[in-house]
């Protein structure tokens, strides 16, 4: 079997991702040079540090990105973000950073080993390996550090108001073999009256992550209400004007909502007998493949559509649900606002929070053919490339796919409680990395 060079790094990346874990790059409150939080300045400091100990260049973009790069030439850009979702609860170990042992291996707990951290020190370790050997590339290498992707993306509208576009560019921030397609992503704020049998409704913490807890304040409770309230493990408690309903899920990523199991849903469909306003709730957004808000859609190269409820609020007599749509090509977003409209009715109010067009490039460029051959050179496999339901910075550059980090078959935590990765496993996307690196730059 061909040599592993990445091995010899392995005590290397593991520090280097212990310490970028240590930082919590959740989006905070704007600070001077941070417009999303100092945590997330501090986690692309630390990056760019290293980065410019391996020899690289690098720029802090306003405090919104960075970038580190070596080479001449035309521009391969390698764009990743160094955020993060919130945390969450109920970890067994802890989300800044912590190495168990399990079935004789290595693996690092941490929020962002998958999901983005873990793969950017890959890339750069991936980099630095091809460097030390006295190798010059032929393209200019940049690895682009985001600091948004979890809450708007702003990072990246930054970076290409004011940087350079690359030619060609992968994401290490998805699944491998490598993703040649997305499905476009739509999130939508639906305003719907407040029943009078419900007095607040709260639960979730961000519209692409499935809600694993929630809150429900209702009037009335019936016995039926009661007893599914009891079986669910929904916690239930008399209040003043009514009853307090807490349920717990489990998240998952917005864009497979199947994997969680949704706190929210889990209270409508346990309270639904209460009024037929809130059965209608429940029928609205109970399926995950948009059926009950009358966008259910197939397809499939790409893969169905699919809805995930990731927050819901009250505003005064109004309850606001923020939904995850990830929908197929050719389908549009105007179809899909039209259609939910059409199923709402009038007293809906629909508002765009979010969007991202759907990604396409041919599997027969010489981007997809390169990165297919380094994965299936490393593995041994004869894999070939697949579309995906998540959202990439890969469709925000020209001529740009998504690769790795989730290998076939493998159990991913991203976006959930404990999210981890093998030292073996981020040692392989090193070494798929370099591979990679090897073809498309040196």
């Amino acid at each position: 079997m061909k040599k592993q060079v990445m091995n010899e790094y392995t005590d290397a990346i593991k520090e280097s991702l212990l310490s970028l874990l240590a930082v919590n790059s959740v989006q905070g409150e704007k600070a001077e040079g941070a417009p999303f939080g100092k945590g997330t300045r501090e986690a692309l400091e630390r990056y760019l540090t290293l980065a410019a100990s391996f020899g690289l260049r690098t720029k802090v973009v306003d405090g919104y990105c960075g970038w580190a790069e070596i080479g001449e030439g035309e521009l391969l850009g390698i764009p990743f973000h160094l955020d993060t979702v919130p945390f969450g609860s109920d970890w067994s170990h802890s989300p800044l950073g912590e190495i168990a042992i399990e079935k004789g291996q290595e693996v690092i707990y941490g929020r962002g080993t998958e999901d983005d951290k873990g793969p950017a020190i890959a890339v750069l370790y991936a980099l630095k390996s091809l460097l030390d050997e006295g190798r010059k590339p032929r393209r200019r290498i940049r690895l682009i550090a985001g600091l948004n992707e979890e809450s708007g993306w702003k990072c990246i509208e930054r970076y290409l108001a004011t940087e350079e576009t690359p030619a060609l560019s992968f994401s290490p921030d998805a699944d491998f073999p490598v993703i040649y397609c997305e499905k476009g992503v739509l999130h939508a704020c639906v305003s719907l009256p407040k029943d009078d049998s419900i007095l607040s409704f709260t639960g979730g913490e961000r519209v692409n992550m499935v809600a694993d807890r929630a809150t429900l304040d209702v009037k009335s409770l019936s016995d039926a209400a009661f007893s599914k309230c009891l079986k669910g493990g929904i916690k239930v408690k008399f209040i003043e004007g009514g009853f307090r309903l807490v349920a717990e899920g489990v998240s998952a990523h917005g864009s497979t909502p199947d994997k969680g199991d949704n706190a929210i849903l889990k209270i409508l469909y346990a309270v639904k007998s209460t009024s037929e306003p809130i059965a209608d709730l429940y029928d609205y957004f109970g399926k995950t493949n948009g059926e009950g808000l009358g966008v259910q859609m197939t397809n499939d190269e790409i893969g169905d559509l699919t809805m995930n409820l990731g927050r819901v609020r009250t505003e005064g007599e109004r309850l606001l649900f923020s939904v995850d749509i990830r929908y197929p090509a050719p389908h549009t977003e105007e179809e899909i606002l039209s259609l939910i409209k059409a199923t709402l009715g009038e007293s809906a109010e629909i508002t765009v929070e979010g969007r991202h067009l759907p990604l396409y490039v041919s599997p027969d460029s010489e981007l997809v053919t390169s990165l297919l051959a380094a994965y299936n050179e490393v593995t041994g496999e004869n894999a070939s490339p697949i579309a995906i339901g998540g959202a990439t910075y890969a469709r925000a550059f020209p001529n740009a796919v998504a690769f790795g980090p989730v290998f076939p078959g493998e159990e991913s935590r991203i976006h959930q409680k404990d999210e981890s990765i093998a030292v073996s496993a981020l040692v392989k996307c090193a070494e798929i990395y370099r591979a990679a690196l090897l073809k498309l730059a040196f």
